[in-house]
């Protein structure tokens, strides 16, 4: 474990402040705080390695998304966006993926986010208007580099319409991926996707009114060659921590 102590004295009231930040040998981020007490732990596992630092055979980069809606809708979740437009995003779509329904914010974790970014999306077309990315409260790698966690809190997932106090279900799809195309047509040769259920086209609907844990196996996907982008489970823990 490593610690790091940042000390700075106020010289006139002779007063010493000391900010411990603790950084855990699998953690990629300092543990902070949560600011409403609610939270999700969220673990993504895959077959081979949750892995961003090399290429494919064909020289493309993985990317790993968590996709989530708090619309309060079950009926407009996110899906792995299978084919042309591939959702203006090139991972990620919808049934009404032109007027940004279905998708209200996400996890991306690949090599231009190495840590882990949460991006909200806002009002507009095929979820490309994003808020700034923020951190998660904790991002780690576990379970022999097959698993990734993720800690956020429910001010980091609320809406306008929907704020964190007001959050009682959500809609969540595990998606990942070799390629981002973002043209009309693109066609790329080797891109692979895997999502929730056959082909990335289902995901979950989980109650958040009470702290519980849901978990499945991803068994009926389509076959990914890259064992490093094949998702095998999820897991998704809702809890209240303390804020003192």
């Amino acid at each position: 474990m490593n610690i790091v102590r940042i000390t700075s004295i106020i010289a006139r009231i002779g007063i010493g402040v000391a900010i411990i930040f603790t950084l855990s040998g699998c953690s990629k981020f300092p543990s902070t705080p949560a600011t409403t007490g609610r939270q999700l732990v969220i673990t993504l596992t895959v077959r081979g390695e949750v892995d961003v630092d090399s290429l494919t055979n064909l020289g493309y980069s993985r990317h790993y998304f968590i996709a989530i809606d708090n619309d309060g809708d079950p009926n407009t979740g996110p899906l792995a966006a299978l084919y042309p437009p591939y959702g203006g995003t090139g991972w990620v779509t919808s049934e009404d993926a032109e007027n940004s329904v279905g998708l209200t914010s996400f996890l991306e974790y690949d090599s231009e986010n190495p840590e882990g970014y949460i991006y909200g999306v806002e009002p507009g077309s095929y979820f490309l208007n994003l808020t700034s990315p923020d951190p998660p409260i904790t991002s780690e790698i576990l379970n022999d580099g097959r698993s990734i966690r993720f800690t956020i809190d429910f001010s980091q997932i609320a809406t306008d319409n929907i704020p964190a106090d007001s959050i009682d279900e959500l809609d969540i799809n595990f998606i990942a991926t070799n390629a981002l195309p973002t043209g009309g047509s693109e066609y790329i040769t080797g891109r692979e996707i895997d999502g929730l259920g056959s082909a990335g086209q289902d995901y979950i609907t989980i109650s958040t009114a009470t702290d519980t844990t849901y978990t499945d196996d991803d068994t009926d996907s389509s076959i990914i060659s890259d064992p490093d982008l094949d998702i095998v489970s999820w897991q998704i823990e809702v809890e209240t921590v303390s804020t003192y």
